[in-house]
């Protein structure tokens, strides 16, 4: 009688003797403004001579509200049932011991999942269907979509190694190959507010072909490998709007999906931050690298009054200091010479002992602790992390930055959810600095306080119960279901530091529509919040146990079903009813999984020569840009490289007697320092700027400036003695006047980097006292350019 995989301990890696029945991935998504509609089709062949049960564990997008399940078997189409978990699991057991067919969708975490496909015959095919919706992220002008395609090497601590059934250090971690033979094929329909402007993609090359207002994305290879996430960027011709969307169910119920973009001005104030930093041995190569270039950039971008400190994790913690420092030359000097040597060589990847580290200082901190977590987020405890914040989130505020081919996305997001705080996520390609200045100035920004979501007196539930965090100029969604729909204002209110603020939408009965998008999204919200509250663990052991039933866990059940999603509570199942069963023994076939490229350090190209024809020096993909004069119908192919370093060269000097105001104006007027084709340096001029920088926000006239301007620091001196005298104050204010020209002429385009510490750097100019006359119109003048 076949065996399924609950009745005997697991097979290890497919042996040479055995073949990998998995044979391909077909993803297809339509993208419209910020949410994602996708299926994903696995097709798995047997052949062996006997039957199979296949077991593959994959990653879907942390948002997902997987909605639906299918297995397509000899042409016909067997539609899943979502049952709650142990129920679901009888289900497909049963299935199998009797000789029919079987699959099943469990929920590991919200971003991996596993699929069991149970008595393939020999020779049979099987697709197995995966529907979600998800919400796509805005980054400034875009929307972000990815695909998650691997389940990286995750560290499991020793609770996670061991105990009754499959414990999550196995569960989390499928078997891996540098290759598998299996690949990916995609396709996406985008539709946006206005006609699309822009699609680019840091991870793969793209074909786009433009349809009407709206483009049709390819993947330029037929077949790519599943070993780093995909991405998708994509600029509408028009920013998403504020409003509100309704939509009632099949079931009658009615949910709302409402957007706020609140518009204010945030006064920045001292804060204590830590950095915490991981430096596993995952993190080798070009991660550890943007993480010391962000950093660099953050420790001056800090306020006088900020206190500091940085804590490295891996297989034990590090900490610059033992308490946070009060930030000041002396401790910027300390901090920089610390982070220029940072490596990732601390082992795994344990955060929870970091993050206990830093929340019982937290305890003794007067002001509420900013923590800015910088991680690839490898871990298979990733409950008991964002339990740890949950529990102090009122005395720190965690912004979190996924760094890699593929953190864990559940991890990065539920830790900033927990906090209070934002996460964002980076690829290798993309520039990390831009993303955590945007996080960082929330980071130094009091929050709102006292949010309150008002909606005008109709019979609404909210989702989540508890709205925030709240930021000028971030997209804020929230969600809510009501039986009844009419006409109405909802309204977010606030406090910040200038008083009572608002904004508010229009409710309208006549937009109700019928659909499965809104009310799944807004009951895997719910799902999440009930999941990230405390209420419910999900350290209960094996599945195969008899488990407590507690009000969390059965509202989950009750919300999952009610609306056909996956849970940790609830999963998918299908039954192929045979008219012949099956009655040989079966055999257990892991499918392994592709090693992420780039994990630890592993930067090289392995799909092929075609592909890597295609990166650019800085493993970056060209935008596509899509101009107005493109003609419906054409098609793209990206394949040009972009994010080539600021080139460095010869600043040019004052010329005698013309003054330093003059030479400013002239300066801004210049488009490059090195000509076109120069070889540039290997660390950017930008960097070596920045991290040149004191905490006051000024600059040192000595010959580390000069290098970087290009310039002979003799001549420049000599300017400086010429126009204004020699004082100590007068020549930092002259360099610093350099150092601002510089980064408005020749960095504007990574303006979101520098920022902060520029407009820190106009500050100090602005205090300096009067300098001799013909010297003080370039000080104001510098002071007041608009950076």
């Amino acid at each position: 009688m076949p065996t399924s995989v609950a009745s005997r301990p697991l097979a290890g890696l497919c042996t040479s003797h055995s073949q990998i029945p998995l044979e391909h991935v077909d993803v297809r998504a339509e993208i419209t403004g910020a949410h994602a509609r996708v299926i994903c089709t696995q097709r798995y062949r047997n052949h062996e001579p006997r039957p199979v049960e296949a077991v593959y564990v994959f990653p879907l997008d942390e948002s997902a509200a997987v909605c639906g399940f299918a297995a397509v078997v000899g042409g016909v189409r067997y539609e899943g049932v979502i049952k709650a978990q142990e129920e679901a699991f009888a289900t497909y057991d049963d299935a199998i011991a009797a000789g029919h067919g079987a699959f099943l969708l469990d929920e590991e975490r919200p971003d991996v999942f596993t699929a069991s496909v149970g008595n393939l015959a020999p020779g049979a095919e099987v697709q197995i269907e995966v529907t979600y919706v998800a919400e796509l992220a805005v980054e400034d002008d875009s929307i972000r979509f990815t695909l998650p395609t691997t389940v990286s090497p995750r560290y499991a601590p020793p609770e996670d190694r061991g105990g009754i059934g499959r414990p999550a250090a196995e569960i989390l971690n499928p078997p891996r190959l540098p290759n598998v033979p299996y690949g990916l094929s995609f396709t996406a329909r985008v539709a946006t507010p206005g006609r699309v402007r822009r699609i680019e993609s840091p991870s793969h090359p793209i074909s786009v072909d433009l349809e009407g207002d709206g483009a049709t994305v390819i993947l330029a290879q037929q077949q790519t490998a599943l070993d780093r996430d995909l991405v998708l960027l994509v600029t509408p011709g028009q920013p998403a709007a504020a409003g509100v969307v309704l939509e009632r169910s099949q079931s009658g119920r009615i949910a709302a999906s409402v957007t706020f973009r609140p518009t204010g001005t945030a006064t920045r104030v001292p804060a204590d931050v830590v950095f915490v930093v991981d430096r596993s041995g995952s993190m080798q190569g070009s991660s550890i690298e943007q993480v010391r270039n962000a950093l660099q950039i953050c420790l001056r971008s800090l306020e006088g009054g900020c206190a500091f400190n940085i804590v490295g994790f891996g297989s034990a913690v590090e900490s610059l200091f033992s308490e946070c420092r009060r930030y000041d030359d002396k401790s910027l000097a300390e901090a920089s010479s610390y982070v220029a040597s940072l490596e990732a060589s601390l082992g795994g990847t344990d955060l929870l002992p970091a993050i206990e580290f830093v929340l019982e200082q937290a305890t003794r901190r007067e002001r509420v602790m900013q923590l800015v977590v910088m991680t690839d987020g490898q871990v298979t405890n990733d409950d008991a992390i964002i339990d740890a914040v949950r529990r102090k989130r009122d005395r720190v505020r965690v912004f979190t930055f996924g760094i890699g081919r593929g953190a864990s996305h559940h991890l990065v997001k539920g830790l900033a959810r927990a906090g209070g705080g934002a996460a964002e996520c980076v690829y290798p390609g993309e520039r990390l600095e831009p993303k955590i200045v945007r996080l960082f100035r929330r980071a130094l920004t009091p929050a709102l306080g006292d949010v309150q979501l008002d909606w005008g007196g109709l019979s609404v539930a909210s989702v989540p119960a508890t709205v925030g965090p709240v930021f000028f100029g971030e997209a804020l969604r929230v969600y809510g279901f009501m039986d009844a729909c009419k006409d109405g204002v909802v309204t977010l209110r606030a406090r910040g530091s200038n008083g009572p603020v608002s904004w508010s939408l229009d409710i309208r009965s006549a937009d109700l529509h019928h659909g499965r998008t809104v009310g799944a999204l807004a009951a895997r919200a719910r799902i999440r919040e009930i999941e990230e509250s405390g209420a419910w663990t999900s350290d209960r052991g094996s599945r195969q146990r008899e488990r407590r039933q507690d009000r969390a866990e059965t509202e989950i059940v009750r919300m999952a079903t009610e609306y056909g999603l996956s849970s940790r509570e609830t999963s998918w199942v299908v039954v192929e009813k045979r008219e012949v069963p099956l009655t040989e023994e079966l055999s257990l076939r892991r499918v392994p999984v592709a090693i992420t490229n780039g994990w630890g350090g592993r930067d090289g190209m392995e799909q092929t020569g075609q592909m890597a024809s295609l990166l650019g020096a800085s493993g970056t993909f060209a935008a596509m840009r899509i101009p107005d004069s493109a003609p419906r119908g054409a098609r793209m192919v990206r394949g040009a490289a972009a994010g080539a370093p600021i080139a460095t060269g010869r600043m040019p000097v004052p010329e005698a007697g013309k003054g330093l105001f003059g030479w400013l104006r002239r300066s801004v007027r210049e488009e490059r320092i090195t000509p076109a084709g120069a070889p540039s340096s290997s660390t950017r001029a930008l960097d070596r700027l920045i991290a040149l920088q004191r905490a006051d926000g000024s600059w040192e006239l000595d010959q580390a400036l000069a290098d970087v301007l290009g310039a002979s620091l003799a001549d420049l001196v000599a300017a400086t003695a010429g126009a204004s005298g020699e004082t100590h104050e007068i020549r930092r204010a002259w360099a610093t006047a350099l150092a601002l020209v510089f980064l408005e002429n020749h960095a504007g385009a990574q303006r979101a980097e520098w920022q902060l510490l520029a407009t820190k750097a106009q500050r100090w100019l602005a205090s300096v006292p009067a300098v001799p006359p013909g010297g003080g119109a370039w000080i104001d003048h510098v002071a007041n350019v608009s950076i």
